[in-house]
């Protein structure tokens, strides 16, 4: 299979690549960095890009469109739920979100500001309780951690020690 790119070039360091919803690959590379060496690099990932592309491609044809009755009903379960989940993990864990909001958001399930506010997508509403659990404790551990370094990862751990398999469920 041959892949069409689009090639991002800045004063970066290392080479990576992305595969959108949208099944669009970016590769973003150093700005000195030869086309041969982008090439070379796009071909090494050929098994990975195909399933990433798969994968997206999958996730594409499950999405559902969701009529405004159906937003709004995962928009009031959301306000009722998401808010009394991150109020009890947050305890747990030792950590205060300064807000709790719920938005449309269709590419990430949840997000932390630099400023502690916890958002969480009303969609987040049509998975498993497992993996919304995981994601309410994954935003809550950016509060203690602005990143997704081993220590985040470790921290998720201590209160979610099957955090990984909840993850493999988005």
């Amino acid at each position: 299979m041959i892949f069409e790119y689009t090639i991002i070039r800045s004063k970066r360091k290392t080479i990576a690549i992305q595969v959108d919803s949208e099944c669009k690959i970016t590769v973003r590379a150093p700005l000195r960095m030869s086309q041969k060496e982008i090439e070379l690099f796009v071909f090494q990932k050929k098994q990975w890009l195909e399933k990433a592309v798969s994968s997206q491609m999958e996730k594409a044809k499950n999405r559902s469109e969701y009529t405004q009755a159906d937003i709004e009903l995962l928009r009031a379960k959301a306000k009722s739920i998401l808010p009394k989940k991150a109020e009890y993990f947050s305890k747990i864990m030792g950590v205060t979100p300064t807000a709790v909001k719920i938005n449309s958001a269709k590419k990430r399930y949840g997000s932390c500001s630099g400023k502690n506010s916890i958002n969480f997508s009303l969609y987040l509403m049509d998975k498993d309780e497992k993996f919304i659990d995981y994601v309410v404790v994954h935003e809550l551990a950016h509060i203690k951690h602005h990143n997704h370094s081993k220590d985040f990862y470790k921290f998720i751990e201590k209160f979610m020690p099957d955090y990984k398999e909840r993850m493999k469920m988005y």
